[in-house]
């Protein structure tokens, strides 16, 4: 008989955000947005943010699929408040990253197990603040989050939304995985 635990697959669908904010010397931040799904181990790009076009550009199979609620212009709006520049300058560099998304395990028989959703922020490459899913609130991982904690607490209709997006996240994985077995 098999053994259960080796038949499992894990399916991650990820979207991973890094803004960098640049010094006066140079023009203008940076802001790059990656979505990658991850398939029994197989790393699949399915869309990502284009600067030039200041849009997203995404496969054909994952076309219908919305992206995360937050804009670019949001996350820039993040580092800058967390950086402390003012009109978009800053005087040295700040990085800004966000890596959120769900995991599920599908056994053989098609059941899903073990969803789990998650939504978290580093900041200057420091883990800075994570959303728990089952309370609806923010934990910061660092002293310096607390005030960010408290403001995205206070955001209930956001929070809403990102816990709303991170169930429909399971659903995307299993289209994601629909349409890939139709294309194979």
């Amino acid at each position: 008989m098999p053994h259960w635990s080796l038949l499992v697959e894990k399916h991650t669908l990820q979207y991973e955000y890094t803004a960098l904010s640049t010094p006066d010397t140079f023009s203008g931040s940076v802001f790059s947005g990656v979505c990658v799904c991850v398939c029994v181990c197989d790393d699949r790009q399915i869309s990502h943010y284009c600067n030039e076009e200041q849009d997203w550009k995404k496969s054909e199979i994952w076309r219908d699929v919305p992206e995360l609620h937050e804009s670019r212009d949001w996350f820039l709006h993040q580092l800058y408040l967390l950086s402390n520049c003012t009109n978009s300058k800053c005087s040295e560099l700040h990085v800004l990253q966000r890596r959120a998304g769900c995991e599920v395990e599908k056994l053989p028989d098609g059941t899903i197990k073990n969803p789990k959703g998650f939504d978290e922020y580093q900041y200057d490459g420091e883990d800075f603040i994570v959303f728990n899913f089952n309370t609806t609130q923010w934990i910061n991982k660092n002293p310096k989050a607390k005030e960010t904690k408290l403001k995205w607490d206070s955001q209930t209709i956001r929070n809403q939304i990102i816990k709303d997006e991170l169930k429909n996240c399971m659903n995307w994985i299993s289209t994601f995985n629909n349409t890939q077995r139709k294309e194979l």
